[in-house]
């Protein structure tokens, strides 16, 4: 190999170097996964008992069937943050979360999330929901807006309520915004269980 083509190798060699560099400096960041929680109350393990209860179908509004966490800039304008999301689908975060609560609230361990396979346990009350709104704005406010139906044993609607819900954010992050959005659901599993504790 001569000079000239030594010269031209060496060339391509750092070129190649730069746009490999140039990559890996462009690489998005990956993107963090948040989850609604609520602890299940460790009093309630071992055989079943306490009311049965069904949750479902919980609804939620085409804007949040997503796996983005959506939050407010304005009242018109909403952002999906492609590096917040939800770490399972929400109307399942949601179901589970008050399902746990209200098995916290009620002191039962048959709460069930519907459809359940095994139907030989006959429900005391089914609740349905539909969540239209369910996010915030960082640093200012977390806000739940549901219409919810209370069902009793025969099928018959005891109830229907809209409840909206708001709590301060704590902070300007997306893990103090989950944690606003989990306590919009503790006020709102609150109203659920006082409804089923005055009608039995």
């Amino acid at each position: 190999m001569n000079r000239h083509n030594i010269s031209r190798y060496l060339q391509m060699l750092v070129l190649l170097s730069s746009i490999l560099s140039t990559w890996g400096c462009g690489t998005s960041p990956r993107p963090d996964f948040y989850l609604l929680e609520q602890a299940a109350s460790t009093q309630l393990t071992g055989l079943e008992r306490g009311i049965a209860i069904g949750i479902g179908p919980v609804n939620v509004a085409p804007y949040l069937d997503r796996p983005q966490i959506v939050t407010r800039a304005g009242n018109h304008r909403l952002k999906m943050s492609e590096f917040h999301r939800w770490s399972e689908p929400l109307k399942i975060s949601l179901s589970t979360v008050i399902a746990i609560n209200l098995s916290n609230k009620l002191q039962t361990n048959r709460v069930y999330l519907l459809p359940r396979q095994n139907k030989s346990i006959p429900l005391d009350y089914l609740i349905a929901i539909d969540v239209v709104r369910f996010d915030g704005e960082l640093g200012g406010e977390a806000r739940l807006a549901a219409r919810w139906s209370l069902f009793g044993k025969d099928g018959q609607v005891i109830l229907t309520k809209v409840s909206i819900i708001s709590t301060a954010v704590e902070g300007s992050s997306y893990e103090q915004l989950v944690a606003a959005e989990n306590r919009t659901l503790r006020d709102l599993s609150d109203e659920i269980s006082m409804a089923i504790a005055e009608n039995r």
